[in-house]
């Protein structure tokens, strides 16, 4: 029957009328709860009221096929206005990226703006799912995504956070503004994840020293990325130099203690000269990030 509504290229309210058939007939609530989120879909835009409409024939088929409660129109109406603005924001995130395909550089071939797509969904991903969360999540969050991105070598690094800085500024004016509604509370029964729990309790301080190792990786990860270089090897890269930074964090240009981090961090190097020039690379880009001398 699918089949034979995709050749005819039916619309999902021919499908829904079948189904009827084959289910129950929609009860007098049905019926009011559809009139009350039809003036709901008539108010949208073109595009998004198919969406909602859609979605909500599918959702009522499906509770009576299932043998479930009808839903109420209070819940029908709550689930078209969640998905409308869903889809608005899907919309405007869409619109950020062909933005940026001119921002990061006119003429990207298919594969380029590709990989643009999917880092900056990606990133709105991981801004939405630590909304109302400890901020250190959302810093680590968006610094493995921004890792990721710098690792698969398609964008210069400096275009990936490019692109952080401009979708985090698209979410932020959502979030100001109220464009995603309330933050749902954490479920009491919530556990934490083994990495919430190890870095529990971190100071404001503790998470802009975290983000600062991040931003400090830049040249050297430009230096990394060279090309034929395999991103299982850039990510090595990656995590070898976030140690050093940690690990010199502290310490100011020309000390004992400075050299010290070094030594301890080239000591099991197979490739020291090698490992020197990046580490050179990322020992600056963290003085500058502090403003050291």
């Amino acid at each position: 029957m699918g089949d034979h509504l995709r050749a005819c290229r039916a619309k999902f309210d021919d499908l829904t009328d079948i189904l009827n058939g084959y289910t129950s007939r929609p009860t007098p609530a049905e019926l009011a709860a559809k009139k009350a989120v039809a003036k709901v879909v008539a108010e949208l835009p073109a595009d998004i009221a198919s969406q909602a409409a859609k979605y909500d024939a599918k959702t009522t088929v499906a509770q009576r096929f299932a043998r479930k409660p009808a839903l109420s129109a209070r819940e029908r109406v709550k689930r078209v206005v969640n998905l409308a603005a869903a889809a608005g924001r899907r919309k405007r995130l869409d619109l950020l990226v062909k933005y940026l395909e001119e921002e990061v550089g006119p003429g990207l071939v298919l594969s380029d703006r590709q990989f643009l797509s999917r880092l900056a969904a990606k990133l709105w991903g991981a801004l939405t799912s630590t909304r109302g969360r400890d901020p250190y999540v959302r810093v680590r969050r968006l610094a493995h995504v921004v890792g990721g991105g710098v690792a698969e070598n398609v964008l210069a690094p400096d275009k990936v956070w490019l692109v952080r800085d401009r979708v985090v500024e698209l979410f932020g004016k959502l979030e100001a503004t109220g464009g995603f509604g309330p933050v749902t509370p954490a479920k009491p029964c919530h556990q934490r994840t083994a990495l919430e729990r190890d870095q529990r309790g971190l100071t404001p301080g503790q998470i802009a020293r975290r983000a600062n190792i991040s931003e400090a990786l830049g040249d050297a990860m430009k230096a990394v990325q060279t090309k034929g270089r395999p991103s299982s090897e850039s990510v090595a890269w990656y995590n070898w130099l976030t140690l050093l930074v940690s690990a010199a964090y502290d310490t100011q240009p020309g000390t004992p203690e400075r050299q010290k981090a070094l030594d301890d961090a080239l000591k099991d190097r197979p490739d020291k000269e090698l490992a020197r020039k990046f580490a050179a690379l990322a020992l600056s880009g963290l003085d500058q990030q502090l403003h050291r001398a």
